[in-house]
């Protein structure tokens, strides 16, 4: 019942952002007057003139997959020119064929990968092959520290998976619900005025009629608002219950790879969008949607071409996978990498790793979202990292946090006094969804793209400019609030950003891309 409530604590606060009234471009714009916080792309863009030596800037956009043929991406999707489209051979002899717009690390010739396990999922299953049945007593000392984190793993997960079924069990039985009230009117889409004066006749439709209007925040909202978000939970937690939390599931063998090199990159194919790009897509339109074409909205950076490597599927990557997009975007002539995804588990670290400080050494900049839970990063994984296992950190990775409009930190939003680098707009950030489409989104998934797109931004300008001094621009300019904000995570407490992330602030174009145009 606690984890009920929780959630529907989460969803009314879903819907209340839905209720504000803001602009698509929010996140563009900076306004105190007016309570409008954004990044004053607009002001960067109207004092800087773009210098005579830019040129167009390549950003990979890890995630999940892009629409590469929405009308508001297309012409800024990066091509390999050095790949003849469609004769099946690898003209450029980089190990992937065809790879004319990127490369997709989830499937094979045959077709993708849409659903995976959690990586805490993947690492029980081993584990328990190893440890399952046996007592402490029968444990060789050698093996001692790793059944006690097998131990503790069984308990998080049980805790975790008992959760995650309450609510699958609860959403659909509000939906249930929902579509007794439903018939009963006679109506699909009922207005919020005739749901109002509608008299139900079951126990479930006086319910759901009861629920619906309260979250409807006395017609602001549309009751058909409240179903879709329903009917988006009960597949976001059916995903959990039957394949991420799910033991027995295991879809890698279909991609027909020896996971266990992480050398092997003799898998995968060239349908970048996947078979569900929503997340991708919008983060690629925040970073580089096609700008003044008088289309849905416009992009951060006007002179972008956009790399999609897809590796994210519904649940956590495989670190394999991330290694070899890196290494793939680095290889290509990305100049700034766009990670939009994490998890509390590693599977291989010092792959990542290695491909991190590969990406570092060719002066490369890495922008990672923070991730969603409201918690400190300080006691708390969050993968992957710029942190290496020797005790030294990559010195081009920028990890972002989600603001909104009125500057707070975004109540979702993990934070890191040292491991949270700076804070972007992340809430109600309106961009590019599959088939022609536009939504707007939550998360440090949409800053970390916003951060993104202002580094592009400068190293389109500045060309001449490091990975270094693109980070050292980004940070030295942010625009650092005096006041306390209620702390993400937490019900009453409040805070400062100076104990949210090593800045103190949050990102302002304007002002970094001046100070770029200062640095030699």
């Amino acid at each position: 019942m606690k984890k009920q409530l929780s959630t529907l604590a989460i969803f009314c606060a879903a819907l209340g952002a839905m209720a504000q009234t803001i602009t698509n471009d929010w996140h563009l714009k900076y306004s105190p007057k007016d309570t409008v916080y954004g990044i004053d792309l607009y002001g960067a863009l109207k004092d800087i003139p773009k210098p005579a030596t830019a040129k167009s800037v390549i950003v990979a956009v890890i995630d999940n997959g892009v629409d590469i043929k929405h009308p508001d991406l297309s012409t800024n999707i990066w091509t390999n020119t050095f790949e003849i489209p469609g004769n099946s051979v690898d003209d450029d002899h980089n190990g992937y064929i065809d790879d004319i717009h990127g490369w997709d690390f989830l499937g094979n010739v045959s077709g993708d990968i849409r659903y995976d396990n959690l990586e805490m999922t993947r690492k029980l299953r081993e584990l328990r092959k190893k440890y399952e049945g046996k007592s402490s007593k029968e444990i060789a000392k050698s093996d001692k520290a790793e059944y006690k984190s097998y131990l503790a793993l069984e308990k998080t997960f049980d805790i975790e998976y008992k959760e995650i079924e309450k609510n699958y069990i609860f959403f659909n039985t509000m939906h249930d619900q929902q579509s007794t009230l439903l018939r009963e009117m006679g109506k699909k889409e009922p207005s919020y005025k005739e749901l109002e004066a509608f008299e139900p006749n079951s126990p479930e439709a006086k319910l759901a009629r009861s629920n619906t209007l309260k979250y409807c925040a006395g017609g602001m909202i549309e009751p058909k608002v409240i179903f879709t978000e329903v009917n988006n939970l009960i597949k976001h937690f059916e995903a959990q219950y039957k394949y991420h939390y799910n033991l027995k599931f295991d879809p890698r063998p279909f991609v027909g790879d020896d996971y266990l090199d992480p050398k092997n990159n003799k898998y995968g194919n060239n349908e970048v969008a996947g078979p569900e790009p929503d997340h991708g897509s919008h983060v690629g339109g925040i970073i580089g949607a096609v700008r003044d074409n008088n289309l849905g909205m416009d992009g951060i950076c006007p002179l972008v071409q956009l790399m999609v490597l897809r590796v994210v599927p519904d649940g956590d990557e495989r670190d394999k996978d991330v290694a070899l997009a890196i290494r793939y975007a680095v290889d290509n002539g990305a100049k700034v990498i766009n990670m939009s995804f994490g998890k509390s588990y590693a599977f291989n670290k010092a792959a990542v790793d290695e491909a991190v400080k590969y990406a570092e050494s060719k002066d490369v900049l890495i922008i990672h979202a923070a991730g969603n839970d409201g918690k400190d990063l300080e006691s708390n994984n969050n993968f992957p990292s710029p942190f290496y296992t020797d005790g030294s950190n990559c010195k081009t990775w920028i990890e972002v946090g989600a603001s909104n409009i009125d500057q707070a930190p975004a109540s979702f939003s993990n934070y890191g006094r040292k491991t949270v680098n700076v804070f972007a707009p992340g809430v109600q950030i309106y961009s590019t969804t599959p088939d022609s489409n536009y939504q707007r989104f939550d998360g440090t998934s949409m800053a970390s793209p916003v951060v993104a797109g202002v580094a592009a931004l400068i190293r389109a300008y500045y060309p001449n400019l490091t990975a270094v001094q693109v980070k050292q621009a980004i940070e030295s300019t942010v625009i650092k609030p005096t006041k306390k904000f209620k702390k993400p995570g937490s019900r009453r407490k409040k805070t400062k950003y100076k104990k949210l992330c090593t800045t103190a602030g949050v990102v302002n174009a304007a002002a970094a891309l001046k100070a770029a145009s200062l640095m030699k």
